[in-house]
């Protein structure tokens, strides 16, 4: 019985042996193959500036339709588009307005884009720069001026006013 024992601990003990090293084969194969995963963010705005001052990459600031100006780098390998024509950097001027894919670097706090993509007709442009005329069959003439509200008087002072005087008791001026 001792005999017996003793073989089935020797053979669960190589058996354990052999299988943790194949699965921690396994493990370190898994993580050389997968490279890490790299999140993209999106943003559509207008273009506020860009400053190619910085040798390394051009520097895009993007406005929001919040307000906010977000700063991301334009790098060589980074692709600017107009539906399917190729852009220059030079082409992207203030007031355009674009969708930019980027990645955001956690340890240098920097945005890079991946993309920069024009859109087709500029609608801020385009509205501001059209004439406003009036359509055919409406009036020209201004709306009528607005009057203030009456002043509202509190409750209690409304009831006390419409109530009828008591019998014995003199009637308050008003």
């Amino acid at each position: 019985m001792r005999k017996v024992s003793c073989i089935i601990s020797t053979a669960v003990g190589v058996a354990l042996t052999v299988g943790g090293s194949v699965g921690v084969g396994y493990a370190q194969e898994d993580q050389q193959e997968s490279k890490p995963v790299i999140p993209t963010l999106l943003i559509k705005g207008e273009v506020v500036s860009l400053d190619a001052n910085d040798p390394t990459a051009t520097l895009l600031t993007v406005k929001d339709r919040y307000g906010f100006e977000t700063p991301i780098f334009l790098t060589p390998e980074t692709k600017i588009s107009q539906g399917d024509e190729a852009l220059a950097t030079q082409d992207l001027t203030s007031q355009t307005a674009v969708e930019v894919e980027y990645t955001f670097d956690i340890n240098t706090a920097k945005r890079h884009a991946l993309s920069v993509k024009v859109a087709e007709s500029n609608p801020a442009v385009t509205q501001a720069s059209m004439p406003v005329t009036p359509q055919q069959g409406t009036s020209t003439e201004t709306a009528p001026a607005t009057e203030p509200a009456p002043s509202m008087t509190p409750a209690s002072d409304e009831s006390s006013a419409t109530q009828a005087p008591i019998e014995g008791e003199p009637a308050s001026a008003q």
